[in-house]
């Protein structure tokens, strides 16, 4: 960047900068924007929709500002408000800058999917460098002479472009969301996942080191990362991205149609097996400080007190009183129940296990986004919960170790619905939410 650029400081719009904003505004006329448009800006200065910055020059003259908004019929779309830049300062870098730093704030704002803007003829191509993509024009949109472009930018796919600038794009198919990440499946071969919340990219780069250390050592296929683009200062999202498994999710209604016992304990033995190894991996030195601090009864305890404080207005009386018992048994056999730690998968529920139909085996495991360090037993408790207890009682013929933790396989499995309340609350997901609190008030 040139080093008169770096000097250049955004900060967010003070009252005080009105004038100074109207000035910049006065430079783009009659070229860029229509003298009869400057009250309806005045009027947008006076009542922001969303963030509004001022960009600064190094003796603090405001050189450029521009804002973005929320949608207004729709969340994860980020509208660009009113940007500009002082007429005699075009082609100097600082139109770059200021539409950067707007870009890199609104990548920051995981809920945000696309960007749209209206702009003029004269500055389409300047945004088209950045990856938006024209929707139609609209001639005299703005006023006499001046036509209105609508142009719109894929939060996604630009960052895969920029990551990925020699792959050649031919489809790209919206493939689900999970809890914490989108996933996008591009020439159906590649997947590429992006974390919908701020802390996601750490969640990642963690999931990433991960998942390079077990690929070869796990007797079942799990994503092995190709790329990953886990900048936090990027101008795009976040990713990593893997080559797709084959098979497709081992859902409890296809597992309930296959009638050969035989067939139903090779499963059961495979998904053991996986158990088993990943449990039991030596971790050469992998999650050290996680194992040094390890009290998973602690955690419990902290998630008992979260539930307290912002679940418990939410429930039913009885409800309430039930997870005080729940909880207070299973805190108070601490000193009597140890629990070893070890690498789990942390999400280990039909989703995530995939199944070949043809073969009728496993083929693969998915999303590590909840690994770490933790009880065994947790894992457990979500094949157990997503299967049911006949299912899960083969696994137990093939695994008689797990019969020395169903208690806690058993404690884990009834706090799910609780967990998932908590989770939709603290992460805005209401469909989570209110899916756990009607089990829990339900009684189930």
């Amino acid at each position: 960047m040139d080093n008169t650029l770096s000097s250049y400081r955004l900060r967010p719009f003070k009252n005080q900068d009105h004038e100074a904003c109207l000035a910049v505004f006065d430079s783009n006329v009659p070229k860029y924007f229509a003298a009869e448009e400057r009250q309806d800006y005045a009027l947008f200065l006076e009542k922001l929709p969303g963030p509004y910055f001022v960009l600064e020059n190094e003796r603090g003259s405001v050189i450029a500002c521009g804002g973005y908004a929320t949608g207004r019929d729709d969340e994860s779309i980020a509208v660009l408000c009113w940007g500009m830049v002082d007429r005699s300062l075009h082609r100097s870098g600082v139109g770059t800058k200021l539409l950067t730093e707007r870009l890199r704030r609104i990548s920051a704002e995981p809920h945000f999917s696309i960007v749209k803007i209206e702009t003029s003829p004269h500055s389409r191509g300047f945004f088209e460098r950045f990856g938006f993509t024209e929707l139609g024009t609209i001639p005299d949109g703005f006023a006499p002479g001046l036509d209105l472009v609508r142009m719109e930018l894929d939060l996604a796919l630009a960052s895969i472009r920029r990551a990925c600038p020699e792959l050649e794009i031919h489809s790209v198919e919206p493939i689900g969301s999970g809890q914490n990440n989108v996933l996008k499946l591009v020439n159906s071969e590649l997947i590429f996942r992006f974390p919908k919340y701020k802390e996601g990219t750490t969640r990642l780069k963690h999931e990433a080191d991960l998942l390079s250390f077990i690929a070869d050592r796990l007797p079942l296929d799990v994503p092995q990362p190709v790329l990953c683009c886990l900048d936090d200062e990027a101008i795009y999202r976040p990713f990593i991205s893997y080559r797709k498994l084959n098979g497709e999710p081992l859902e409890a209604e296809r597992l309930q149609q296959i009638g050969d016992d035989a067939v139903r304990r090779r499963l059961a033995g495979q998904l053991a097996g996986f158990l088993r190894h990943l449990h039991n991996m030596n971790l050469d030195g992998l999650y050290k400080g996680e194992l040094r601090t390890f009290d998973p009864y602690a955690e419990w305890a902290e998630l008992y007190e979260r539930i307290q404080t912002k679940l418990y207005p939410y429930l039913k009386p009885e409800a309430r009183q039930w997870t005080d018992r729940y909880f207070g048994k299973f805190l108070h056999a601490k000193s009597d129940s140890p629990i070893a730690p070890a690498l789990i998968h942390g999400d280990f529920g039909t989703s995530n296990l995939l199944y070949d139909p043809d073969e009728m085996r496993i083929c693969g495991i998915l999303d590590f986004d909840e690994a770490g360090i933790g009880d065994p037993a947790v894992d457990y408790a979500a094949l157990r919960a997503s299967y049911g207890e006949s299912f899960f009682k083969l696994v137990l013929d093939v695994y008689p170790e797990v019969h020395q933790l169903m208690d806690r396989v058993l404690f884990y499995q009834g706090t799910f619905a609780l967990q998932e309340a908590l989770f939709g609350l603290e992460n805005g997901d209401s469909e989570a939410f209110h899916a756990g609190i009607e089990t829990v008030n339900a009684g189930g």
